[in-house]
């Protein structure tokens, strides 16, 4: 039996099990080396990888309970130990010369570069990289192997980068591997993007080892660029290594230089494809803005003579040459403006707005009835099918400069706006109209309320008819025309297999026309956000002709969204959309529901009750994003359901007044609003019979407001005493009457209802309603049935009949409210008698 102390005390938790663990794995690797005609397979690799990862076995940390016990020593021994064995059996498998042994060993020795300690990786790091440089200069190695020692020296010199100490040395082994890096790069290697990957980090994090070799690795990666066997993946590697390589310099200079040589190098392969699609001069003008007057041009990056060899058609060399070296070139220049960069730079604007302008200016059809040679009618159908791509990463070019301008880029806004709202209008492709939402969504957030102006009138047209549902494309419009003219020819032959026929086709359309599906959802979300940017951003200002559609538009789309997401839209149903993309649309929705509720206007939100019970709706989808977002729109919209002054501090009580919700502000206050009269010669409140507060008593004074939960408890208590002692005393035409006073706002406890909003009101009638606002006492007299007119006045100036005359106003005193109801008992007595 085996002894207690051979147990785990702490069962999984227990710190003894990980060098345990660590020696088992290193036993099963023993136990397959011996078996020489064993190899190791991915799937073992990828379990001992799992293993390693969720126990920790590799970092050598003792947890804090251990700290001062009389094994601590002990067990940090046994731990050290398991780690050194199992280094030591890594690095025999690297050195092994079956391929599939020393693949493993790599693959294994780099995840415990990752997981190892600093001081086990600093007194090791000088071993295991001559270890792999081995396997990557010895040409019996299979691309296997290279590949996962390139990976395996990436992670080793990434992680080197955070040792100062050791940060000498580190940048001389990384010149060691400039040059076998390059020879690389003459020729097409399978294991071409991780030799990339690994030239990538030591331009980021030892760019003086990169330093004297600045010209050949320009040339070698542009060269690689302009190879026409890479394809778009290796290319967007090749690129983004460009868009690195200043900071090896790291001076403005340099950064500039290879911007420049990009953007010629776009121009002057534009200047060979658009022939006759496009005005003359457009290459002109992006030269003169790129190059000042009297200076040179920048070399070109693009060999154009090694284009243009072989026999390679016109078209062939577009799809496969032109077309991959422009996206590529392209993708470049945007991770040069979105890269961080050490110094300050001057950025040519004017000429990249220039190049985004002509390229998003070119739609594929011929500027002039004059076809030149080159623009056949099979180039044209070819270009047109390139096209796209390159508008894609135009605008992404676009987003770029948006991105690291921001407003700065205000002074150049007129040639932002223009070429994107012009090629706006003539987009059709939904992935390309996602991306101009974005860039419009872009600019809003840069430029802010002044971009609204220009923006409002293009993002409104295009999202409502993005938006709209039903709205039948081109070709199923033609599939209709097509359906009815089978229909109509079968008549007139033969009826049978015809007539059958056309109506299959019509009953296929009619499928498709009653799904509605003509715009995908990823479109609907980027119209959505576009909108919700344009509401927070300049929905107050001059938003009178298109703030009334928007708002209509996103109660509907936000109500049939939530529809589709909760499977409640009948007819319309989103059959090819994933379950998450009809959650996504639904919560874009909503968001723009509640910006647009939330964002100021100077009329009250006129959906605010559908808004609202929507949002109750959502909040009851317990356990969904939607639930979340519901219940913090509600919130967020406490504001307009209760539009009440609750003062946080003790300020004296206003005096009532009447408020006119006039829609457009047109009627003013009536006298009384905060004991203030427009009249000059009257005192206030006289006017109409009014008394003034200093006709009041002295201990009917405004008092300041004190907040006592128990005092507040007693009042509530009397108040309920005086409306039972008062309700029996009621007349039947008092009661009548009180159904035509006014609603009433008051300041009080109560909870209105959302289904009495005034923005109801609003929508059904064409009277504006007059809504009294008084203080609590009046509000109780409303709710005993009183009019204004018929409630007893305790002033002196209470036998005046001027109907215009503003209620009164009773103080509550909690002392003398109960003979105030003695009072009330008695005078309703009296009159009863009478």
């Amino acid at each position: 039996m085996a002894a207690s102390s051979e147990y785990l005390a702490g069962g999984v938790n227990d710190v003894r099990l990980k060098p345990k663990l660590l020696r088992s794995l290193t036993r099963d690797l023993d136990e397959t080396g011996d078996a020489r005609s064993r190899a190791f397979t991915g799937e073992e690799i990828a379990k001992i990888l799992e293993k390693i990862q969720v126990h920790g076995v590799l970092s050598e940390v003792l947890p804090e309970d251990c700290a001062g016990k009389k094994d601590e020593a002990k067990l940090r021994q046994e731990w050290r130990s398991a780690v050194d064995s199992w280094v030591e059996r890594l690095l025999s498998l690297v050195s092994d010369k079956m391929p599939q042994k020393c693949w493993a060993g790599t693959c294994l020795l780099g995840i415990t570069i990752e997981k190892c300690t600093a001081e086990r990786l600093i007194a090791s790091y000088a071993v295991w990289f001559e270890k792999l440089l081995q396997n990557i200069q010895a040409s019996s190695n299979n691309h296997f192997v290279c590949e996962a020692s390139y990976a395996c020296l990436s992670d080793l010199f990434t992680r080197l980068s955070s040792f100062p100490s050791v940060k000498k040395e580190s940048t001389s082994f990384a010149g060691r591997l400039v040059q076998p890096i390059l020879q690389l790069m003459d020729g097409d290697g399978p294991f071409m993007e991780v030799a990339i990957d690994l030239l990538c980090t030591f331009i980021k994090f030892y760019p003086s080892a990169i330093y004297r070799y600045y010209d050949k690795v320009e040339f070698a990666l542009t060269s690689k660029i302009s190879s026409v066997n890479s394809d778009m993946e290796v290319l967007k590697k090749i690129s983004g290594a460009l868009a690195l390589l200043p900071h090896a310099k790291g001076d403005s200079g340099s950064w500039f230089a290879i911007m420049q040589k990009l953007l010629f190098s776009i121009n002057s392969l534009l200047n060979d494809i658009f022939q006759g699609l496009e005005e003359e001069g457009k290459g002109s003008e992006v030269m003169k803005s790129l190059v000042s007057a009297g200076k040179e041009a920048p070399s070109s990056l693009v060999d154009q003579t090694k284009l243009s060899e072989g026999n390679l058609r016109a078209t062939k060399r577009l799809r496969d040459i032109i077309s991959p070296l422009l996206c590529s070139l392209t993708y470049s220049c945007s991770s040069m403006l979105t890269n961080p960069y050490p110094v300050q730079v001057a950025l040519p604007v004017r000429a990249l707005l220039s190049l985004i302008g002509r390229v998003l200016d070119v739609d594929g059809t011929l500027v002039s009835n004059t076809v030149l040679p080159s623009t056949t009618s099979l180039y044209q159908e070819l270009l047109c099918c390139e096209l796209p791509s390159f508008h894609l990463y135009i605008l992404d070019l676009l987003i770029a400069l948006i991105k690291g301008l921001k407003s700065q880029l205000l002074p150049h806004a007129a040639s932002v706006v223009q070429p994107v709202t012009d090629f706006f209008r003539r987009a059709t492709l939904p992935h390309i109209r996602a991306k101009v939402y974005y860039t419009l969504e872009l600019l809003l957030h840069s430029m802010g309320i002044g971009m609204s102006l220009c923006l409002a009138e293009h993002v409104v047209g295009n999202a409502s008819i993005d938006l709209a549902e039903g709205r039948e494309s081109t070709g199923i419009s033609k599939l209709a025309i097509e359906a009815s003219s089978l229909k109509n020819s079968a008549k007139k032959r033969k009826r049978g297999r015809l007539s059958s026929q056309s109506n299959g086709v019509k009953e296929e359309t009619n499928n498709v026309v009653a799904g509605k599906k003509s715009t995908p959802l990823s479109l609907k979300i980027a119209a959505l956000r576009a909108i919700d940017t344009l509401v927070s951003v300049g929905g107050s200002v001059k938003s009178e002709s298109w703030r009334l559609e928007v708002d209509r538009l996103l109660i509907n789309v936000a109500t049939r969204s939530f529809d589709v997401f909760t499977g409640k839209a009948g007819n319309y149903s989103c059959i090819e959309e994933s379950t998450s993309s009809q959650e996504e649309y639904c919560l874009v929705a909503l968001q723009a529901l509640l910006a647009s509720l939330l964002s100021p206007s100077h009329v009250r939100p006129p959906y605010l009750s559908q808004g609202l019970e929507l949002f109750q709706k959502g909040k009851l989808e317990t356990g969904t994003r939607v639930a979340i977002l519901c219940e913090k729109a509600l919130l967020s919209l406490e504001v307009l359901i209760h539009p009440r002054d609750i003062p946080l501090v003790n300020y004296p009580i206003p005096v009532a007044a009447t408020v006119s919700t006039d829609e457009f502000g047109d009627e003013e206050m009536y006298h009384g609003w905060w004991v203030e009269s427009d009249n000059e010669n009257q005192p206030p409140g006289r006017e109409n019979g009014d008394q003034s507060p200093k006709d009041l008593k002295k201990d009917e004074q405004p008092q300041l407001m004190e907040v006592d939960a128990e005092k507040s408890h007693s009042v509530e208590e009397r108040r309920e005493d005086n409306r039972e002692a008062t309700a029996p005393s009621a007349e039947p035409e008092k009661i009548e009457s009180a159904s035509d006073i006014q609603p009433q706002l008051s300041f009080g406890h109560a909870e209105p209802a959302v289904d009495r909003m005034p923005s109801q009101g609003l929508g059904t009638t064409n009277s504006e309603p007059t809504l009294s606002v008084s203080l609590n006492t009046f509000a109780d007299s409303q709710s005993k049935g009183d009019t204004v007119e018929d409630r007893p006045s305790t002033s002196k100036d209470s036998d005046s009949d001027s109907h215009g005359s503003e209620p009164d106003i009773v103080w509550d005193n909690p002392d003398t409210d109960s003979e105030k109801s003695d009072a009330n008992s008695e005078e309703s007595n009296t009159d009863s008698e009478e």
